[in-house]
């Protein structure tokens, strides 16, 4: 078809840009609890996460009354496909969304899965739980690629962003003191 004889030529379409693989859809608007499931926009694909949260103030931190997104049911029947991780991508910036400022807590335990409990995932995503020696023992799974089984850990609560613990804001307290007095000593600006 020659258009260059047209006053006004078609519109270019932004149709053409790529459509997501993963779509998010809340099905729960009836109630303080959300509800929401993401699906692949794949033709014939039947993966999928869902999540239950609902916004809730906490002790975290040393600080009463921190608003965190608590997230009381994930799950994913596709594992290592993405979907998890979309999940909690997406409930950080709902958390945001809600006045949350992105913080997230919820309970790992292994009741659905025994042999396959969900703290190994949880803490490559970047949670923590509020005691170093849990988390130092979950980091040593991971380097050994191991699962965890419900025999491994008990349930546990975890954090996004990671907790602060009281002995890492010591050590990097005389870390910056350290680093103060070399700078000090050898006449170095920041």
């Amino acid at each position: 078809m020659n258009i260059s004889h047209l006053k006004y030529p078609p519109l270019k379409s932004n149709i053409l840009k790529k459509f997501p693989d993963k779509l998010v859809y809340k099905y729960n608007t009836e109630s303080k609890i959300d509800k929401f499931i993401i699906f692949s926009t794949q033709k014939g694909s039947h993966d999928h996460a869902r999540m239950t949260c609902s916004p809730e103030l906490i002790k975290r931190d040393g600080k009463e009354n921190v608003p965190s997104l608590y997230i009381w049911f994930l799950s994913s029947n596709c594992s290592g496909k993405g979907f998890g991780t979309a999940m909690l991508d997406f409930a950080i910036q709902y958390s945001k969304k809600l006045g949350c400022n992105g913080n997230l807590h919820l309970s790992a335990d292994g009741s659905f899965m025994p042999n396959r409990i969900p703290h190994i995932f949880y803490r490559k995503f970047g949670m923590s739980t509020k005691k170093t020696s849990i988390d130092k023992r979950l980091d040593q799974f991971i380097a050994k690629g191991k699962n965890a089984t419900y025999q491994d850990f008990d349930d546990v609560d975890m954090f996004y962003p990671p907790i602060e613990h009281p002995k890492d804001k010591i050590q990097s307290a005389i870390y910056k003191g350290f680093l103060f007095g070399l700078k000090s000593i050898f006449g170095l600006k920041d």
